[in-house]
Formats: structure tokens, sequence, C-alpha cells
């Protein structure tokens, strides 16, 4: 198992590759964002706690960020050593993984803002109707039965037009993820491009 960055350097590669904040790190590794802070720039380590949580994070990792042998890198004149057929479809394997994760991830969030739009014009119209079917004016006011009846079926409609829970968190995570993703899956498209001409 190859050795991890040190620890002042994989919280900053776990965050990038998660797309995690230094506050959403530290929540789960059980230290405050500033603590985080600290050790990615190398001021202060973790205690042993963190450490210990903080290493199946950087196992996830893929070997060229946890320690293990870096990706091949294009340099301008400079071609990339070959691959073998098992590392060119480890990297298709991935790059089909990253896809399928970015599609996953813009359905979500679409469907979130097709979810927000919908709720918006529920909102809207249970106030028109409120305005439209109870109307403040005497002369217009239908009978006391008639009106408790509407105002019941007005607090359901209210009641299933409750907006969900705000997690603004939530949501910049995805955009996060769907960031990180796409630039992952695009560095994996160069380098097959890369490997291919290089063994082609």
């Amino acid at each position: 198992m190859p050795n991890p960055l040190p620890s002042s350097s994989l919280p900053a590669a776990v965050r990038a590759y998660f797309g995690l904040t230094q506050a959403e790190l530290g929540q789960y590794l059980g230290v405050q964002r500033e603590q985080v802070a600290f050790v990615e720039a190398g001021r202060r380590p973790f205690s042993m706690a963190a450490e210990r949580r903080l290493r199946p994070l950087g196992l996830l990792l893929p070997e060229s960020r946890a320690g293990g042998p870096p990706a091949p890198v294009a340099v301008a004149g400079q071609p990339v050593a070959p691959a073998d057929a098992a590392e060119v479809a480890a990297l298709r394997k991935r790059l089909r993984r990253c896809q399928f994760l970015m599609g996953e991830l813009r359905w979500e969030l679409e469907n979130r803002e097709i979810r927000a739009q919908a709720l918006a014009q529920r909102q809207r119209g249970l106030a028109q109707l409120r305005a439209g079917l109870l109307p403040e004016a005497a002369e217009e006011a239908p009978l006391p039965a008639e009106a408790e009846r509407i105002q019941r079926w007005l607090n359901q409609l209210a009641t299933d037009t409750r907006p969900e829970p705000a997690r603004p968190e939530a949501h910049g995570l995805q955009v996060a993820r769907l960031r990180g993703l796409a630039a992952e899956a695009q560095s994996l498209e160069e380098l097959l491009a890369m490997t291919v001409k290089a063994t082609g």
C-alpha cells in the first residue's frame, strides 16, 4: 500500500478531490475548520484521532494523489510513456464512471430546479386562490358553511405546498462535485488521447 501524502497536504488533496470545504472536512474529522486550515498551511498537525479518520479518505484518492506513482503528465515535446491494455482499460472505466456520476448529478440539480419552480408557482396560485375565494369584501364573501369548506381545502393545499427544508450547502456540494468530476473526466480524456497516440 503506498504511503499517503504528508499530513499537511493530504487534507487539501482530499478536499480538492471530493469537493469539500474546510468546514465539511473538519466536521467529518471532528475538528474545527480553523484546525484544517492550520494543518493545510503546515502550522500544526492533526490529533491522532483526526489522523485516523483522515487516513481512509486518503486511501480513496487515486494513487497519483495519495502518494502512489503519479499519472503521466504531458510536457511539450515529450511523449507519454506507452501504457499497456490494462492501464488503458482502467482509464476508460474510470472515465465512464465519472460520466455516469456527472449524469446523475446533473439530473438531481435539474430536478431540484424544476421542483423549486413548481413550488413557487403553487405558492403564487395559493395566494391567488385565497384572495379570490375568500375575498375580504363582505358582500362578496361566501356563506359561512361554504367559507369553512373552502378554508379547509386551502389549508390542505398550504400543507401540501410546504417548501423542502432549505439546504444550500447540499446544493453547493453537488455543484462542487460536478465541477470536480468534469475536471477529472477532461483530464482522463486528454490522457487517453495521448496514450492512444503514443501506442498507436
